[in-house]
């Protein structure tokens, strides 16, 4: 038998014949949970562990949770949206997450989908016994949505808002009347309000506070709803490039990579920034490339945001209650765009 073998099958019984302990001192040594008021003292501790390390005893994990009936791993889903860490929204989520596990010593698991998977494919792969629990981003194209709220898979949210489940966002209302307060005070009363196609909960509210407040200065407000390549469209473009006394003076859009892209055709165009038009943006995330403007926008704490939700998923594990829904401070910031 190689040593790769017996390495193998080395069990926690062996890793208590080594140390000259029983297994339930073993098992408490090694960091599971005491029972009975099982306690161990700090050289016994060493001694297991020195005995698994010369062993090379590798825990069983799948044993461990059905034993206990937890994984200690905690599951992010985002639905269709990419778990891309060049993008600069996902790589703040991803880090919140990483950093909030480590803390609470969890293990963190991505799940992707494409749009070849099923939904029934979808549930029964977050619904597989792998998970304690799921911090997902909840948005009107995410499958299997109905389903997973009636599971028994304690669930928290981000970003946007759901009724079903506990969810953490950042202030939207409070994001938008700042660009509105701002750019009332840089006498801007035209604008072109750039939103997403789609009716995420995170998009609406911005668009619908924007609305509320720009209204309180009589503004004027077009809205536009876009995709995800964020480019402008030939109407938008004409608009843009109308008699001085009747154009936009000022794009806000709803996020940044957003911003970003109106600013890039907009000087193509040969439109000033801001001198002919102002552009605002909203998440306060930079692009993985240092952009040649530092633009106008509300900053939102996305690692934050995510760091509360594994502090929520976690006390739900706990049987302990968590608010509905937890709001995060934003705040404007003043860059050369607008």
């Amino acid at each position: 038998m190689s040593s790769k073998d017996r390495r193998a099958r080395v069990t926690l019984q062996d890793v208590a014949d080594f140390a000259g302990v029983n297994r339930v001192t073993a098992s408490v040594a090694l960091g599971r949970s005491p029972r009975g008021g099982t306690r161990v003292s700090e050289a016994t501790r060493r001694r297991v562990l020195e005995a698994a390390h010369n062993l090379s005893y590798a825990p069983n994990v799948l044993a461990r949770a059905l034993h206990n009936r937890r994984t200690h791993i905690i599951g992010y889903y985002s639905g269709y949206e990419a778990l891309n860490t060049l993008h600069p929204f996902a790589a703040a989520i991803l880090n919140g997450l990483q950093v909030s596990c480590r803390r609470h010593q969890q293990d963190l698991l991505l799940f992707g989908s494409f749009e070849r998977a099923t939904e029934s494919g979808i549930y029964a792969a977050l619904l597989s016994g792998k998970i304690d629990g799921l911090v997902m981003l909840p948005t009107p194209l995410s499958p299997a949505l109905d389903k997973l709220f009636e599971s028994p898979l304690p669930i928290v949210g981000i970003t946007n808002a759901h009724p079903a489940i506990p969810c953490v966002v950042v202030d939207d209302d409070a994001g938008s009347r700042q660009i509105v307060d701002y750019l009332a005070c840089k006498g801007h009363r035209r604008i072109l309000y750039r939103t997403h196609l789609e009716r995420r909960t995170s998009a609406l509210r911005r668009l619908e506070a924007f609305c509320r407040a720009a209204d309180d200065y009589g503004m004027a407000v077009t809205v536009s709803h876009v995709g995800d390549d964020h480019w402008l469209t030939d109407e938008e473009i004409q608009m843009l490039r109308g008699d001085r006394g009747q154009r936009p003076t000022a794009v806000v859009c709803w996020m940044d990579l957003c911003a970003y892209a109106v600013i890039a055709q907009c000087e193509a165009l040969g439109l000033r920034v801001p001198e002919d038009v102002a552009v605002i943006g909203f998440d306060g995330v930079a692009p993985a490339m240092p952009p040649a403007r530092v633009l106008t926008t509300v900053a939102a704490p996305w690692t934050e945001v995510a760091m509360a939700a594994v502090d929520h998923l976690l006390a739900l594990l706990q049987g302990e209650k968590v608010p509905a829904e937890t709001v995060l401070p934003v705040t404007l910031q003043v860059g050369d765009t607008a």
